[in-house]
Order: C-alpha cells, then structure tokens, then sequence
C-alpha cells in the first residue's frame, strides 16, 4: 500500500514539474511562433499521440473481461464535455502567457485548487469525492502562494 502511496504521488509531483516547466517553454516558443492556437495545436497533437501510444499499451495488457467494458453515454459525454473546456483552458492559458508575465499566470492558475475542490463533489457525487477539511487547508495555502505571486510585483 505504501509503494502505490508513493507512486501516485510521484505521478502528481511529475504532473506539478511538467505543467510549471511547461509556461518557460511556451513563453520562449511564443517568441518565434506567431499565434498561441498554433502552440496549442502543436501540443495538443503530441500530447494526443503520446497518450494513445499509452493507451494502446494498456489495452495489450488488459485481460478480454477488462476490453468489454461498456461505456454510458453521459460518462462518453462528459468525458467529450470536459475535453472541450480543457482545450480552452489550455488556449487561454497559452493566451495569457503571451501577454502577461509567468509568475502571475502560474500564480492565478493555482485558483483551479478550489474551484476544483467545490465543483467535483457536485459532478461527481460526494461518495466518490470526498473533500476533507485538510483538502480545503492545503487549497487555502496553494490560495495564498497564488496571492504572493500574484500582488508581489
């Protein structure tokens, strides 16, 4: 149990690095690139790729009881829902570090904590998210790291 602890948390510590790495790249790449949505298209696509060639391993290993898996269309629709605004999210993301400096982009990014903290027990149903009081502790801090970087210029 503590090895898959540490994994997962490996994962989203890899996550935190490569999105905050990400915004030097980009800012650097909207210098010879004319426009954000080219960026964005551009990662997009190696991103799409990258996770197919991930999937396509999963499903090789996934036993036939596990490739039958059915799918309800609210859950395809969601799914399809949510890529959308993740696609926007990325653009205006990409918009705003053309224009503004990256410590506020990243800083006002840090605000997704709890207005995914309040709306995915909503979505989602409290039994499968549970947000603790030491969730909402930990988003009020990543608040207040957003704040100083925020009003610090």
């Amino acid at each position: 149990m503590r090895f898959n602890t540490l994994l997962q948390s490996l994962a989203g510590l890899g996550t935190a690095i490569c999105f905050s790495s990400s915004s030097i790249f980009i800012r650097y790449g909207l210098e010879t690139i004319p426009s954000p949505l080219i960026g964005v298209t551009i990662g997009m696509v190696f991103c799409t790729f990258a996770y197919g060639l991930i999937l396509l391993a999963r499903f090789r290993n996934q036993n036939d009881e596990e490739k039958n898996l059915s799918y309800s269309r609210q859950g395809i629709f969601l799914l399809f829902f949510g890529g959308i605004f993740l696609g926007f999210g990325t653009l205006s993301r990409w918009i705003a570090i053309d224009l503004a400096p990256i410590a506020i982009v990243i800083g006002l990014s840090g605000l997704t904590v709890p207005v995914v903290l309040m709306l995915s027990p909503i979505l989602m149903g409290r039994s499968l998210e549970n947000v603790t009081m030491r969730l909402w502790l930990g988003a009020g801090l990543v608040i207040i790291g957003a704040s100083l970087i925020t009003f610090s210029r």
